[in-house]
C-alpha cells in the first residue's frame, strides 16, 4: 500500500508540474489569441522523439503533424459555429538533450493560436473542449480574458471535458454586471478547491501529518490556525509582486516542509508552540507555491482582490473537508487498543518516505 501511494504521489507532483496551461485573450475587434504551453513528450512518443521534433522544426511552414493535431483538439465554438484557429507562432523548449528523456524535466512548447469571432459581433457565448485527439497533459488550466471589459473565466479541466459558456458583449464596460463578478468568484472559489484535491496532495500530505501528530482537537485547530494565517499573508504578497521566489526554490523546500512534519511525529512528541512556530513558518512557503498556481491559472486586471480572496476560500474549504474526513474515519478504530500510536507511527513513515522522493525529484528536476 505504501508503495502505491509513493507512486500515486510521485505522479500527482509531475501532473501539476507539466500541466498544459491554455491563456485566451479576445480583443475588442473579436480576434481570439491562445497561447498554449505544451509538454510534448507523451504526444511525441517519448523524450527521445520530442527532442527531434525541437530540432527539425525550425520553422512553421513544414509544420509537424503534432502540432496540426493539437490545432484540431482545441475546439473553438461561438455560439454552435465552430471556430478555426491558425498557428501563429510556435516557440520550441531552449532545453538540452537530457532535459528531454530525463523524466524528471518536462521541457515545454510554446504554441501561439489565433482565431476571429463573426464580423460584427455583439453578445454571444465562447465555449471551450480540449479533446482526446490529442494528448494533453492534465490538468489543463484554461485561462479566458475579454480585455474590453477585463470579464475573465478560470478553470482547470481534462480532456474532453466541456468548458464553462463564457458569455462576450462587445463595447467597453468598465465594470461588471454583479452576477459575472460572482461567477469570476466562484469560477475561483473552484480553483482553489481542485488545487488541492485532487491535485495538490503536498498540501494534503503536509494537513494530513498535522492530524496525525496532534493528540487533541485544539492542538491541531492550533496548529492549522498557523498554517491558514501563514499562507494567506504570503499568498498575497507573492500574488501582488511582493516575494518573488523562483519555484526550483520554493517547491524543494515545500516538499522538505512535509518530510520535517512527519519525522518530528516520528522522533519526538510536538509540543503546542514549538510546532506553530515551524507550521507558521513552512505556511510561508506554501503560500508562495499557492501564489504560483493562482498566476498560472490567469489574474483578472481588475477585481484583483476579489479574485485572491475567493481562490484562498476554495483553498480553505479544500483543506476543512481533509480534516473533516480524517475526524470522521479515526472513528472507526478508536475502541481497538494503540490503534492511534500505531496510524501515527505508520503514516508518519509514509509520508516522510513519500516527501523524500518529491524532494529528490524536485531538486534534479
Amino acid at each position: 500500500m505504501m508503495l502505491l501511494a509513493l507512486l500515486w504521489s510521485i505522479s500527482a507532483q509531475a501532473h501539476l508540474l507539466n500541466m498544459t496551461k491554455v491563456k485566451v485573450s479576445i480583443d475588442e475587434d473579436g480576434k481570439i489569441e491562445a497561447v498554449i504551453d505544451a509538454d510534448l513528450t507523451k504526444a511525441s512518443g517519448g523524450g527521445e522523439p520530442y527532442f527531434q521534433l525541437s530540432q527539425s522544426a525550425t520553422n512553421n511552414s513544414a509544420l509537424p503533424d503534432i502540432i496540426v493535431s493539437l490545432k484540431a483538439a482545441s475546439v473553438l465554438r461561438y455560439e454552435t459555429q465552430a471556430l478555426e484557429w491558425q498557428v501563429a507562432s510556435i516557440s520550441w523548449p531552449a532545453a538540452e538533450y537530457r532535459d528531454f528523456v530525463s523524466g524528471l524535466a518536462w521541457p515545454m512548447t510554446r504554441i501561439t493560436l489565433i482565431s476571429q469571432l463573426p464580423t460584427e459581433f455583439q453578445q454571444g457565448e465562447l465555449s471551450f473542449k480540449f479533446t482526446g485527439a490529442f494528448q494533453f497533459e492534465e490538468p489543463i488550466a484554461l485561462s479566458v480574458v475579454y480585455l474590453p471589459t477585463e470579464q475573465s473565466l478560470s478553470r482547470w479541466l481534462v480532456r474532453d471535458q466541456q468548458s464553462p459558456r463564457y458569455t462576450i458583449q462587445s463595447g467597453h464596460a468598465s465594470t461588471l454586471p454583479a452576477g459575472q463578478v460572482i461567477s469570476r468568484w466562484l469560477d475561483y472559489i473552484w480553483a482553489g478547491v481542485v488545487h488541492i484535491l485532487p491535485y495538490g496532495w503536498d498540501h494534503v500530505l503536509f494537513v494530513v501529518g498535522l492530524w496525525l501528530g496532534a493528540v487533541s482537537l485544539r492542538q491541531l485547530m492550533l496548529w492549522v490556525t498557523a498554517f491558514t494565517a501563514a499562507h494567506c499573508v504570503t499568498l498575497g504578497l507573492a500574488t501582488y509582486g511582493a516575494i518573488v521566489v523562483p519555484g526550483t526554490i520554493v517547491e524543494p523546500l515545500i516538499a522538505i516542509s512535509i518530510a520535517w512534519i512527519a519525522i518530528e511525529n516520528i522522533l519526538v512528541k510536538p509540543g503546542n508552540w514549538p510546532r506553530f512556530i515551524w507550521v507558521f513558518g513552512f505556511g510561508l512557503l506554501h503560500g508562495v507555491g499557492f501564489a504560483q498556481v493562482l498566476r498560472d491559472i490567469g489574474l483578472p486586471s481588475s477585481g484583483f482582490f476579489g479574485t485572491l480572496v475567493s481562490f484562498n476560500i476554495g483553498v480553505e474549504l479544500a483543506q476543512i473537508f481533509i480534516l473533516v474526513c480524517l475526524m470522521w474515519i479515526s472513528r472507526s478504530w478508536r475502541h481497538i487498543p494503540n490503534s492511534a500510536a500505531r496510524v501515527k507511527q505508520f503514516g508518519s513513515y509514509g509520508i516522510a518516505a513519500i516527501a523524500l522522493v518529491i524532494t529528490a525529484q524536485r531538486l534534479l528536476a
